[in-house]
């Protein structure tokens, strides 16, 4: 099995995915995004296959910070 390791930053996917969800909630905690951040990227970090981690990490993290301010109201 070949493994796509090439060009895989974990600190720099997780800069993006942070970036891209605080994007679409401003209100959230900034700490709260990025631990999600974190936690999604972490998830598929070991993953053969990097070249989606980033849109998958994405949309977790995404949906876990939703969540989050759904239930803060």
């Amino acid at each position: 099995m070949t493994t796509r390791n090439e060009g895989f930053d974990k600190d720099e996917t997780v800069a993006g995915v942070e970036e891209r969800v605080q994007a679409r909630f401003p209100q959230a905690q900034p700490g709260v995004v990025h631990e999600e951040a974190v936690v999604a990227v972490d998830k598929y970090a070991d993953a053969p296959v990097k070249d989606f981690v980033d849109i998958i990490a994405e949309r977790e993290a995404r949906a876990a910070v939703e969540e989050s301010l759904s239930g803060e109201s």
